[in-house]
């Protein structure tokens, strides 16, 4: 009975030290979380852990140094699964050959590895038998276990304590040991193509061996104070890539006659190039700077188009662009969301700070393009300002001035962006069809035509100028008459602030000018300033002088008269009646005849009635 006694004593004991290591076990000993249940079928399930403390009072508790070892196993599998459970495996990197075709083509020659690639990169180093083993490590803890009992309490306090010591160590030894590895590996499907993950050192890449095979390189969240690019590691390279990373500046040039033709930078928080960095790069073919904090672009003295992307680079300054893009340095990617900063001060700028490239490039444009007449002269061309057009991002406005240089008609051929054309004090005498079929003239919203022999603006019904203008300067032209019908039209939108200024056109007056082009102007008067300033061609007084009732009135006719001439023979043929009725009255009661009817000759019938 004793002996039975001291057996449950101990075996009471037993699972007492097997539940109190359990309770003192970390949560996530105990608990897998739900990535690890997807990723892996080594971890155990919360059901399974409830099931061993159910168990443990029938089955002989494992020994401590045992049970140590794979819980820490358990962790380590749990702790090398990602916590962002990867889109594709590695080997999902193989359709981006095929995606390649459809890109343009100064990025065919660009590699940049899968980000899953980087997000897997713990696993697939517990995998590759990198990490040391866990007993190994264990055992390098020096802890001894003894067998007895009695010190298993003892020797489990002791292997928590330097369990938590062990790690600490192990993270230091990690880092300087990973600062002096190889932190890159080869991809998966590309043939002498590279990437590296998280690289904190150059030394995890200039570590790797065979370099000088690498073709193609992509480095993924690079942190370093400044990127060497003389160093000898990008000599062989034809695609580099570093994206995604924290690099404050990079500094001197590639080396000389470097084989790059797809560099690209983007994402990296550069706030500063070196200007001779990609000069000595002959076949570059792509350069990607954007989404950093860069002033200004390296400088390109060589004679090639190379395809840039600035997007996303806030604080870029437009006077060393504008030194660019008139250079022909570079052919910007993405340029209507590619901004700079240009001075608000500025004669051209008066508007807005931000500017786009392709405003930039529209300037070059209005310089570049300036009409140039044969026999007649050079028009000039200048940016004039910044204008907002119907909601419209601000857009640069090319001023073209083709005046005083006694043009009979239209240039043939405008800047694209044009907005202002001045054509006064030529000889012009028709407008032609360039508001209808030259695209040139479809942006125009100013057109000033004074001093000239314009007879007729019927030509612009129908035209993208009628809807869009804002100015329109007509003085002392030819026209005869106004088409209010399609002018009315353009101008019932008051809101827009439209002007028409038709001063010294002589027009042909008449009754209908009296009564409806006056009326017509004193309600455009708004529209219209110089409406009191528009004169008659036939009458010596402007337009709105003229007087209804003058202008009204019918000439004379001479059907007029036929009734007049009818209405007195019909008078003198009732007065003849009316006498002759008196005569016979006279004769019938007195005997004898009217003084006038004695008085007149005897005619040969004067016997038949007498007889």
């Amino acid at each position: 009975m004793r002996y039975a006694a001291d057996a449950m004593i101990a075996f009471k004991d037993l699972v007492l030290i097997v539940m109190l290591a359990h309770a003192c076990a970390r949560p996530e000993e105990l608990t897998v979380p739900p990535q690890s249940l997807a990723a892996t079928s080594a971890a155990p399930s919360a059901q399974s852990v409830t099931q061993s403390m159910e168990t443990s009072a029938i089955t002989p508790p494992p020994i401590p140094h045992q049970a140590v070892i794979e819980r820490q196993i358990e962790v380590e599998k749990a702790d090398l699964v990602p916590a962002v459970t990867p889109v594709a495996s590695t080997t999902a990197a193989a359709p981006s050959a095929a995606v390649s075709s459809e890109l343009p083509d100064y990025l065919k020659n660009c590699f940049y590895a899968e980000e899953e690639l980087c997000l897997n990169w713990r696993r697939h180093n517990g995998s590759s038998g990198d990490e040391p083993a866990v007993l190994d490590r264990l055992d390098a803890s020096g802890v001894k276990l003894d067998d007895g009992e009695e010190n298993m309490t003892d020797n489990m306090t002791a292997i928590s304590a330097q369990n938590g010591s062990l790690l600490q160590s192990q993270n230091l030894q990690a880092r300087d040991r990973d600062a002096n590895s190889c932190q890159c590996r080869e991809h998966p499907t590309r043939a002498n193509s590279w990437y590296c993950c998280n690289i904190t050192h150059i030394s995890m890449i200039s570590s790797c061996s065979n370099i000088s095979k690498w073709t193609n390189l992509h480095v993924r969240n690079l942190s370093v104070q400044a990127m060497n690019l003389s160093n000898p590691i990008y000599r062989s390279l034809q695609s580099l890539a570093v994206t995604d990373g924290n690099i404050m500046q990079l500094t001197n040039a590639f080396p000389r006659h470097s084989k790059l033709k797809c560099l690209n930078i983007s994402n990296n928080n550069i706030s500063d190039i070196a200007s001779r960095a990609v000069k000595d790069v002959p076949q570059l073919e792509f350069f990607g700077i954007s989404k950093n904090l860069l002033s200004r672009v390296p400088n390109r003295n060589q004679n090639k188009h190379i395809a840039l992307d600035i997007s996303g680079n806030m604080r870029l300054l437009c006077e060393p662009l504008n030194e660019i893009i008139y250079g022909d340095s570079f052919n910007f990617v993405n340029p209507e969301n590619s901004f700079c900063l240009y001075n608000a001060t500025h004669k051209w700028f008066n508007s807005t700070n931000l500017v786009s490239v392709k405003q930039l490039e529209s300037i070059k444009k209005c310089g570049t393009k300036c009409p140039v007449i044969p026999n007649y002269g050079n028009c000039s061309c200048n940016i004039y300002n910044m204008m907002i057009i119907q909601g419209d991002q601000s857009r640069t406005v090319c001023h073209v001035d083709c005046s005083n240089l006694g043009l009979l008609e239209l240039p043939s051929l405008l800047p694209d962006n044009t907005f202002t054309l001045n054509i006064s004090n030529n000889k012009i005498s028709t407008l032609g069809d360039h508001f209808h079929t030259n695209p040139t003239y479809y942006n125009i919203v100013k057109l000033d035509a004074d001093n000239n022999h314009i007879s007729s603006i019927y030509e612009f019904e129908g035209t993208k100028f009628i809807e869009q203008f804002q100015r329109l300067y007509m003085r002392n032209n030819s026209l005869t008459k106004i088409p209010e019908y399609f002018l009315n039209n353009a101008l019932m939108d008051t809101g827009i602030g439209r002007r028409i200024y038709l001063a010294e056109n002589r027009l042909q007056c008449d009754c209908n000018s009296a009564k409806t082009l006056q009326n017509w102007l004193k309600e455009r008067s708004t529209d219209i300033p110089d409406y009191m300033d528009i004169r008659c061609r036939n009458l010596p007084q402007s337009v709105i002088e003229l007087q209804e009732t003058k202008l009204c009135q019918s000439p004379p006719d001479w059907t007029d008269y036929i009734y007049y001439l009818i209405a007195a023979e019909v008078i003198l043929l009732l007065a003849l009646i009316t006498k002759v009725s008196y005569d016979y009255w006279v004769f019938k009661t007195a005997g004898y005849l009217p003084w006038p009817a004695s008085k007149m000759p005897k005619l040969p019938c004067d016997c038949l009635c007498e007889s």
